[in-house]
């Protein structure tokens, strides 16, 4: 891990790193694994940007929940912490479910979203064609990722998440994927901090409407059957949202398709500096 600064939250501490100037940016991640997903984009938006990307609880350098917390008022800490005005959130699964619900607790914190293959809290799958054997899947694959960890095989764990969710990543990016998976095993398969997130307030499933962040959405359409329509969903119903299918990219777009990402980033910021798309 590169060298990190940490700050206090109730019941732990947070690994962050912030460098850069210019418009704000925060850069979250998914479940699957930690700030070091971003180690190519880190150092080339600190030339132009503002810009901060940090561990959630248990993962990386950040110490685990034992008690209940919220990964919503820990960015939003993060963001006063650093002084940032309105920046940018971007959120890779995971983190995209913390980043929408951020934008609708404190709006007042969110220049703009660009959501990246994003979870949401209140998710189902009504929205999927397919529904019932989508899941099914989802299940099957995870349930064997679960038992696989259980008996001790962290190498067979890793793979059925590869296939599930990093079918496209090969090379260095694959060695990443599987060293982040590695590292956070006991919050990737056990939930070590979940188990002790504190919901608040209604789903964003039912409040997309209320979204006023610019809002921009990829997804892979190699990632896992069920995101694209999910995606499809958001976009429907946050004002002015819009979604991006990137050919070859799977649920670590950043990674497995690093020019889509580069190629969204300025038209979202684009938005959030009050610009044309």
């Amino acid at each position: 891990m590169s060298p990190h600064r940490t700050f206090e939250v109730p019941g732990g501490s947070l690994a962050y790193e912030v460098g850069g100037r210019g418009p704000a940016v925060v850069l979250l991640h998914e479940g699957i694994a930690d700030r070091r997903m971003w180690d190519r984009e880190f150092p080339i938006l600190m030339r132009d940007h503002h810009v901060a990307r940090y561990d959630f609880r248990g993962y990386g350098g950040s110490s685990p929940a034992t008690s209940e917390f919220s990964p919503v008022r820990d960015l939003a800490t993060l963001i006063d912490h650093l002084g940032m005005d309105r920046p940018l959130i971007v959120g890779p699964s995971m983190g995209g479910k913390i980043a929408l619900d951020l934008a609708l607790a404190q709006p007042e914190k969110v220049g703009g979203l660009l959501l990246i293959a994003p979870g949401y809290s209140g998710m189902d799958y009504d929205h999927v064609p397919g529904g019932k054997a989508t899941f099914e899947r989802d299940e099957t694959l995870s349930k064997a990722a679960a038992d696989a960890w259980a008996a001790g095989n962290l190498e067979e764990a890793t793979g059925h998440l590869q296939q599930l969710w990093a079918s496209a990543l090969t090379g260095k990016a694959l060695d990443l994927f599987r060293t982040m998976v590695r590292d956070n095993a006991k919050e990737v398969f056990e939930e070590r901090s979940g188990q002790h997130e504190k919901r608040e307030g209604a789903p964003a499933a039912s409040r997309l409407k209320e979204v006023r962040a610019p809002t921009l959405i990829l997804v892979g359409d190699r990632d896992n059957p069920a995101m694209p329509p999910l995606a499809n969903f958001l976009a429907r119903g946050i004002p002015g949202a819009r979604v991006e299918l990137v050919p070859g990219a799977d649920h670590l777009l950043n990674l497995s398709r690093p020019e889509a990402f580069d190629a969204a980033l300025p038209r979202i910021l684009s938005q959030v500096r009050g610009g044309s798309p």
